[in-house]
């Protein structure tokens, strides 16, 4: 369970990490299909990024989702490629809280971004890193809301790394290298 604040920050509750998902139509294909494509694909440990063929196959079986609701005429051609990133947009309906909402308006302003390009870049960023195990998804998912409440950021969040003192290094470089002067020039009288 995640601790998260009440909506109005007045205490502290806990939250099952139930999200719950709708479940998933399964797809009939005759002849060979791809991983991820007549079922989808789960989690499994020490697995690594998305791969493209894996994006493909999904894509496929979603598009077969599609199909199945349409008449004869109206299918799309299954792809034999993914669509590029700067093609088509799909239009996405999603749900986001009014907090979450006004720190993206805020964040593509500051970026000097469409709000759409800047949950697009996000996203991207999100989907081109290995995917975390669903119980450590889902946890972060609460911590990270906590975060918002809180009006922290995510330095603050993981402790901010102290700045660097250039002066001091500079000190002990020039310290190390008149050491290393002294090795090799001791080196030398030998």
């Amino acid at each position: 369970m995640a601790k998260t604040t009440d909506g109005d920050g007045s205490g502290v509750h806990a939250r099952r990490l139930n999200l719950p998902r709708m479940p998933e139509p399964k797809v009939t294909i005759k002849g060979p299909a791809m991983p991820g494509e007549a079922e989808p694909l789960t989690y499994e440990p020490g697995r690594g990024p998305i791969t493209r063929d894996e994006a493909l196959a999904n894509y496929r079986r979603r598009q077969r989702i599609r199909n199945a609701k349409l008449p004869a005429d109206k299918r799309e051609e299954l792809a034999d490629r993914l669509p590029d990133a700067q093609g088509p947009k799909d239009p996405v309906n999603v749900r986001m809280s009014t907090l979450a909402v006004e720190y993206l308006n805020l964040y593509a302003l500051l970026e000097d971004l469409p709000v759409t390009a800047a949950l697009e870049a996000a996203v991207m960023e999100m989907v081109l890193r290995t995917p975390r195990r669903p119980d450590k998804a889902k946890e972060r998912y609460f911590e990270l809301q906590e975060l918002l409440n809180q009006g922290k950021s995510l330095a603050e969040d993981r402790g901010s790394t102290p700045p660097v003192d250039v002066e001091r290094l500079r000190r002990q470089a020039a310290e190390l290298t008149a050491a290393i002067d002294d090795l090799e020039g001791g080196g030398r009288r030998s």
